[in-house]
C-alpha cells in the first residue's frame, strides 16, 4: 500500500496513458543502453544515491566491479522521467501500491494492469527498461533479505524528495521503505518516525497507524497496512462515525495568536517569499495572504490541536471498518483546530478533479453545518470561520514555500494558487478586508500572471492604491482578451459586467456588490478613428513585471504611445507623465503632423487602410447599439442643495461610470427663453442669473397661458431632440430643475395656471427615468440661503413631497425618489446607486 502522498496524487497530474505497450515503443527498443542511461541520466543518479544510503551499491553501467545485472521495467511521468522501477520477472503490478484509485479512470488503469498481469503481459504496461548492475556484495544483501517482489517509487520533485521501495520479506510482513534525498526530506523522515513512535505509545480508539520497524538518518522502515482486503477513502462520508472528531480533538488547546508557532512560522515565511522575488508567484495571491493576515493579526485567543497535517484522501485506507492513517511526514502538535478537516476538502476537490473553490465552499458549509460538528465547534468553543482562515494562511505559506524551492512546476500547482487565490478573495470580500474593486483588480492580475499582456499609462506601486477614478488600460492579444472578458464575467463578484466591443478593443465596465466599479480597456490593436498609429505585438512582448505584477511596456513603447495618444488627441500631456519624457527633446508635432505621418504607415495604406475605415464606420454604428444614457431630474426649493448634488454626482458619473454628462437647465432648451427676443440670449441668461426668483407679478391668464404655451412647447419638441443627441448617444441628461416646477412653482416661471391643466400635460411628455426631489428642514435651507421664508419653503416642500407620491403611483415604470440632504456623501451615494443601476 502507498505511504507517500506525493505520489498518490500523481494519477492528477495528467491524463495518464492507459497503457503504452512495449510494441508501441519501436524506437526506444532500438536504443542502447548507453543511450537509454543517458536519457534516464539524473533519476539514475537520484535512484543510485538513495539506494547506496542503505548499503545497496549499483551502477548503470556493467564493470568488471559492477557485474550482477538487475533488469527492470519502468513507468514513466509525462515530463519523461522515471515514476515507477520494478523488476522484469515480476508477475504481479506491485507499482500500483503507490497509486490512488479516486476516479473511475484510475480504477480502469489499475484494472487493466491487473489483467495485463495475469495474462502474463505484464510488460505491456512499461514504457521502457533499464538495467540496474550491483555487487556481488550486493547480491548477497539482496539474497540475505529474501526480498522476492519490490517496486520503487522516485518521489516528487522538490525539497521534500524521497525514493520509496515496498517490498514483501522483511518478518514475513511487506513494508515501505522511505529514503530521504535532501536535507528537508530527511527532516521529515525523521518527524514521521517520532510521530509514528508516539501514536504506538498512544494508539487511537479507531485509527490504526503503520508499525515502525527501524528508523536512522533519513530512512524510516514501517509497515505496509494494506496487505489485507482494504478500501480507499474519497471523501468525508467514506469515514467512519467519529473518526474525525477523535483526530481532531487531539491535543486541543488555546493560544494567543501571536504566541503560536505556526503563526510566527507563517509570518516569516511570507516576508521571506517577497523577498526571493520568485516571478513564478503571483503578486497579488501574496498581497493578499499579506492583507488576510493583518487582519487576523492579534486575536486573543484561537484554538490550536494536532494535526496530521496531510490528511488526504491518498494518505487514508478503510480496513475492517477502521481508519488506517499513513504518511505522518507532516504531523504537527499545534496547528489551527478543524486543520485536517478542512486539508482533507480543500486538497481532494483540488487534486481529484480541480473541482474549484466553490464546490469547496459548498462541502465545507455542508459538513459544518451536519448536528455533530455543530456540537462539536460548540464544545470546543471554536470558531469555523476562523479556524478556516488560520488553515489557508498556514497552508498557503507552507506550499507556497516549498514550490519557491522546486525548480520545475506540475500542473497542480497552478491548480492549487487558483483555488487558494479564489478563497482568499472569498474570505477577504466577507471579511469586507477589500472592496470589490480591488479584488476584481488583484484576480484580474492573478489571471493575466502567465499570459501576455501589458499594463498602459498605470503609475502606482500596488492595484489596491489605484483611484476609484482610474481604469485601467490593458494591451493584450484579441484571444486573450476575450478569453479574459469570459473570465471576468463570471466572477462571483462582478454583480454585473457590461462590455462594449469594438473592432480594435473591448471596454469591460464591471459593478461590485458593494457598489464599486471597474473600467478595463483591451486593446489589441492601436487606433485614433481609422488610423492605426503604432504596432502592438511589440508592447506585450516586451513588457517586463512590474511591482504591482502587472507586466508594463518598456521606456521607449510607453513615451510612443503616450505622444501618439494625447497629440492625435489634441490633448497636452498629463503632468505626471512628463517626468517619463526627462531626457527626450522637446519639440513635439503638431497633431496635424502626427497625423500626416501615421498616414504614412503601411498599415493605413491601400487595403489594409481601406478595411480600417470600414472597421472605424462599424464601431460608429455598433456604438449606438452599447450602453443607453438616461435622464435623471433634480427638483427642490432654493437652497435645498441641487447646484453642489449635481456637480458632485457629474463628476462620479464621470470617473466611476466612464459615461459622458450633459446638464440641461429647467427645460431642453431647443427654444430660447422669451426674453432672448427682446434682449439677445446672453443678455437674457445675464437678467436671469441676477434676477431672485418668484419675483415675477403676472396675474394674467392668457399671458400665462401663452408664456407655458412657449414653454410646453419646447417640452414637446425639444425632448425627441434630447432624445436623439444625448441618450441615444449614451450620454446621462442631468435637468436642474424640470416639469414639476410648473406644477408646484408656477410663480417662478411667472405663470398663472391651474395646477391640475399643468399636472394634466405632463401625460404628454416622455417620462425620466429617475426624478429626484431634495429637500431639507426649512431651518437648514435658511442657513444656506436667505432667498425664501420658513413658511414658503415648508408648503413648497410638502406640495413636491405630494405630488412625487402621485406621479409614483401612476407611472411606476419611473422612479419619483425624495432625498432628505442633511448628509451630503449619504445623498450622493443614494442618488449615485440609483444612476449605476439604471445605467447598466
Amino acid at each position: 500500500m502507498a505511504f507517500l502522498s506525493s505520489e498518490r496524487t500523481n494519477h492528477a497530474r495528467a491524463s495518464i496513458r492507459l497503457i503504452t505497450p512495449f510494441w508501441a515503443t519501436g524506437t526506444e527498443l532500438a536504443e542502447g543502453a548507453g543511450m537509454r542511461t543517458h536519457r534516464y541520466a539524473a533519476d539514475s543518479r537520484l535512484i543510485k544515491a538513495g539506494l547506496r544510503t542503505i548499503g545497496l551499491p549499483l551502477a548503470f553501467a556493467p564493470s568488471a566491479t559492477y557485474d550482477q545485472p538487475l533488469p527492470c521495467h519502468l513507468y514513466r511521468n509525462p515530463d519523461g522521467s522515471i515514476r515507477w522501477l520494478w523488476p522484469s520477472h515480476a508477475t504481479q503490478p506491485d507499482f500500483l501500491r503507490f497509486y490512488h484509485r479516486s476516479s473511475w479512470r484510475a480504477r480502469l488503469f489499475v484494472w487493466v494492469v491487473q489483467w495485463l498481469f495475469r495474462l502474463k503481459l505484464g510488460r505491456w504496461v512499461a514504457h521502457d527498461t533499464l538495467t540496474m548492475y550491483t555487487t556481488e556484495a550486493g547480491t548477497a544483501l539482496l539474497q540475505h533479505t529474501r526480498v522476492s517482489r519490490w517496486a520503487l517509487f522516485t518521489g516528487t520533485v522538490g525539497p521534500n524528495r524521497k525514493l520509496a521501495i515496498w517490498f514483501d520479506s522483511f518478518r514475513g510482513k511487506s513494508c515501505f521503505l522511505k529514503i530521504a534525498l535532501a536535507e528537508p526530506a530527511i527532516q521529515t523522515v525523521r518527524r514521521e518516525a517520532l510521530a509514528l513512535q508516539q501514536l504506538q505509545a498512544q494508539p487511537f480508539r479507531l485509527v490504526d497507524v503503520p508499525a515502525v520497524f527501524a528508523h536512522g538518518r533519513g530512512i524510516v522502515l514501517q509497515e505496509d497496512l494494506g496487505t489485507t482486503e482494504i478500501r480507499p477513502v474519497n471523501q468525508l462520508t467514506d469515514l467512519p462515525t467519529g473518526v474525525m472528531r477523535e483526530l481532531a480533538r487531539r491535543n486541543w488547546h488555546r493560544q494567543p495568536l501571536r504566541q503560536a508557532a505556526f503563526w510566527q512560522q507563517a509570518q516569516q515565511t511570507l516576508a521571506d517569499l517577497r523577498a526571493t522575488n520568485d516571478p513564478r508567484l503571483p503578486v497579488t495571491l501574496l498581497d493578499k495572504a499579506d492583507q488576510l493576515m493583518q487582519h487576523l493579526d492579534g486575536q486573543p485567543s484561537v484554538a490550536l490541536a494536532a494535526a496530521h497535517g496531510d490528511f488526504t484522501p491518498w494518505n487514508l485506507l478503510l480496513r475492517h471498518n477502521r481508519l488506517c492513517v499513513i504518511d505522518w511526514e507532516l504531523q504537527h502538535d499545534a496547528l489551527p483546530g478543524l486543520y485536517d478537516l478542512f486539508h482533507f476538502i480543500y486538497q481532494s476537490h483540488i487534486l481529484i478533479g480541480n473541482r474549484g473553490y466553490q464546490a469547496i465552499r459548498q462541502t465545507i458549509e455542508r459538513t459544518l453545518n451536519e448536528p455533530e460538528w455543530q456540537l462539536f465547534c460548540q464544545q470546543q468553543a471554536v470558531d469555523p470561520d476562523l479556524a478556516e482562515l488560520l488553515y489557508l494562511v498556514h497552508t498557503l505559506t507552507y506550499y507556497l514555500s516549498i514550490y519557491n524551492r522546486q525548480p520545475n512546476w506540475h500542473r497542480q500547482i497552478h491548480w492549487l494558487l487558483a483555488t487558494w487565490n479564489d478563497a482568499l478573495t472569498h474570505w477577504l470580500h466577507r471579511r469586507q478586508v477589500a472592496t470589490d474593486r480591488q479584488l476584481l483588480l488583484a484576480d484580474l492580475a492573478f489571471w493575466l500572471h502567465d499570459r501576455p499582456h501589458a499594463a498602459l499609462k498605470l503609475q502606482c506601486d500596488r492595484l489596491a492604491n489605484l483611484p476609484d477614478s482610474s481604469d485601467l488600460d490593458l494591451c493584450l492579444p484579441r484571444p486573450v482578451a476575450a478569453q479574459l472578458t469570459a473570465y471576468l464575467r463570471q466572477h462571483p463578484l462582478a454583480h454585473h459586467l457590461v462590455a462594449e466591443s469594438r473592432t480594435f478593443m473591448n471596454q469591460l465596465h464591471l459593478f461590485g456588490a458593494d457598489g464599486s466599479c471597474l473600467h478595463v480597456d483591451l486593446i489589441w490593436q492601436f487606433k485614433r478613428k481609422q488610423l492605426d498609429f503604432m504596432p502592438a505585438e511589440p508592447v506585450w512582448q516586451e513588457a517586463t513585471r512590474a511591482s504591482h505584477g502587472l507586466n508594463v511596456p518598456s521606456l521607449l513603447h510607453t513615451q510612443t504611445y503616450l505622444r501618439l495618444f494625447y497629440g492625435l488627441n489634441n490633448a497636452p500631456l498629463p503632468d505626471r507623465y512628463r517626468p517619463l519624457f526627462s531626457t527626450q527633446p522637446d519639440n513635439v508635432p503638431s497633431p496635424a503632423e502626427l497625423t500626416r505621418a501615421v498616414q504614412q504607415r503601411p498599415a493605413n495604406q491601400g487595403c489594409r487602410g481601406l478595411r480600417n475605415r470600414l472597421a472605424y464606420g462599424w464601431d460608429t454604428l455598433r456604438s449606438f447599439a452599447f450602453r443607453r444614457g438616461l435622464i435623471v431630474t433634480f427638483s427642490g426649493v432654493d437652497g435645498a442643495g441641487k447646484s453642489t448634488v449635481i456637480e458632485q454626482t457629474r463628476h462620479q458619473i464621470e470617473k466611476r461610470l466612464r459615461q459622458r454628462v450633459v446638464v440641461l437647465r429647467h427645460r431642453p432648451s431647443l427654444l430660447p427663453i422669451l426674453s432672448a427676443w427682446q434682449y439677445g440670449k446672453a443678455q437674457a441668461e445675464q437678467r436671469a442669473a441676477s434676477t431672485l426668483p418668484r419675483q415675477g407679478t403676472n396675474q394674467s391668464s392668457l399671458s400665462s397661458l401663452l408664456r407655458f404655451a412657449y414653454y410646453y412647447t419646447d417640452y414637446l419638441l425639444g425632448q425627441f431632440y434630447v432624445q436623439v443627441k444625448y441618450v441615444w448617444r449614451g450620454y446621462i441628461v442631468l435637468y436642474d430643475r424640470y416639469y414639476f416646477d410648473f406644477i408646484n412653482d408656477g410663480r417662478r416661471s411667472n405663470i398663472n395656471l391651474p395646477t391640475g391643466l399643468v399636472t394634466s400635460l405632463y401625460g404628454l411628455l416622455l417620462k425620466p427615468r429617475l426624478n429626484v426631489f431634495l429637500y431639507a428642514p426649512a431651518d437648514d435651507i435658511l442657513r444656506r440661503k436667505q432667498e425664501l421664508d420658513a413658511a414658503t419653503i415648508t408648503e413648497l416642500t410638502g406640495q413636491y413631497l405630494r405630488l412625487f407620491e402621485r406621479l409614483q403611483k401612476r407611472y411606476p415604470s419611473s422612479e419619483y425618489l425624495p432625498v432628505l440632504n442633511q448628509h451630503l456623501p449619504r445623498t450622493l451615494s443614494q442618488i449615485f446607486d440609483r444612476i449605476q443601476t439604471y445605467s447598466l
